[in-house]
């Protein structure tokens, strides 16, 4: 799912440039509406700590970011060129 989702971010800061976070989601959501399921949450030792697939994003974010691909710039997501 990493992997799906890290291919989508790509796709839309190249389509749309710099995004935040909370842009991206529903983005993601309309392009992979079978991955985005709202009613799983990610509970860690009983704690909620928000959707399950928005989760999945926030890791693709940071693998991306970890490899160069992508930077975090005043709140928003770009590609780096």
């Amino acid at each position: 799912m990493h992997t799906v989702f890290a291919k989508t971010i790509l796709y839309l800061l190249r389509r749309y440039g710099s995004l935040s976070t909370v842009q991206i989601h529903p983005k993601i959501e309309s392009i992979h509406p079978d991955l985005c399921d709202n009613t799983i949450d990610r509970v860690i030792d009983g704690k909620h700590f928000g959707k399950k697939w928005k989760h999945a994003v926030r890791t693709a974010q940071q693998q991306l970011k970890r490899n160069g691909q992508v930077d975090l710039q005043q709140g928003r997501w770009v590609i780096v060129h």
